[in-house]
């Protein structure tokens, strides 16, 4: 989806609402995911999809147990704190959980190709392969630790209760152009310097995220080629493990550059919405499409959804 702002002249002053939403109030169900999306959207979808959507083994399915168990949309993060003047902060922590969800799935899936890699015979190869192995269960352990700092700091800022299980946010960040109508909207109103700095450098960040988008489907595809090619024994072991690392590192590049990105988003549309503006508005300023999930199985103490929040997500 490509998030045109809308605007209105309301009583409470300028709003925005991202275009192809469904207006506050509504009752119906978001509508499918764009197929016209940008590459960078698509590939966000992916990687904020849960692991279970996906054939995996039985440690990928305890892993999924516990980090999709709480659902959270963003409204009720920022409704839940009841104070407007936290809406930034918890806007901000939340896409910090996003994207260390994200994190947790590449580091999951980099364990995963990294075990279906052909040591052969040689010892070096074993030896080689098993740096490897080993240096992808210690990225997966540090983003589940990164994971749980940034869980924590949403859930204090949101005041979430603290017997509920950890949050997973399903709404998905923005990928898509973000028009921020920086003349229109402060024609007769100061804007600081920073909020100058953000509207100017949105585009470049989206730029960034776009070309970050390719850069990670070319290294999946020269992973695969690189992988191919060993088996038939055309390419060393270290080829293909170089490939891997490039791959990794695009990834997380990826979700730097997506994270960065929706920060500045929330931070840009704060200086626009007071706090007379009502959550929801707000919280439209900022979000796609939400993720299409599916809860694996009812949370034993029934905070596995949220009462009244269905309607955003499809069932």
């Amino acid at each position: 989806m490509k998030p045109l702002l809308v605007w209105g002249l309301l009583s409470c002053g300028w709003l925005a609402t991202a275009h192809g939403e469904t207006p506050p109030g509504a009752t119906s169900p978001p509508a499918a995911a764009d197929p016209t999306a940008s590459d960078a959207a698509k590939l966000l979808a992916e990687l904020l999809e849960p692991l279970a959507s996906r054939p995996a083994g039985p440690q990928v399915a305890s892993v999924d147990a516990t980090l999709y168990a709480r659902p959270l949309p963003l409204l009720e993060a920022v409704e839940r704190s009841g104070d407007r003047s936290r809406r930034l902060w918890i806007a901000q922590a939340y896409w910090k959980v996003s994207a260390a969800h994200a994190s947790v799935r590449c580091c999951t899936e980099a364990i995963e190709r990294v075990e279906m890699i052909a040591p052969g015979g040689d010892p070096h190869d074993r030896a080689t392969l098993d740096v490897a192995t080993a240096a992808a269960r210690a990225d997966l352990a540090d983003s589940r630790a990164q994971l749980g700092v940034a869980q924590q700091e949403l859930v204090d800022l949101a005041r979430l209760p603290l017997e509920d299980p950890l949050p997973w946010p399903v709404d998905r960040p923005l990928a898509g152009p973000y028009q921020t109508h920086f003349d229109a909207i402060f024609a007769t109103r100061t804007a600081t310097g920073r909020v100058r700095a953000i509207a100017r450098t949105l585009p470049a960040r989206h730029d960034a995220l776009e070309s970050r988008a390719a850069a990670v489907r070319a290294a999946a595809q020269a992973m695969a080629m690189a992988e191919a090619d060993h088996a038939k024994g055309q390419r060393p072991i270290e080829a293909v493990i170089a490939a891997h690392a490039t791959l990794v590192g695009q990834q997380r590049e990826f979700l730097l550059a997506t994270k960065a990105y929706n920060l500045d988003i929330a931070e840009y549309a704060m200086a626009v919405a007071d706090l007379s503006v009502p959550d929801d508005r707000f919280v439209s300023m900022l979000i796609g499409s939400p993720i299409q999930w599916r809860q694996p199985q009812p949370a034993a103490d029934g905070q596995g959804s949220s009462p009244g929040r269905d309607a955003t997500m499809t069932p």
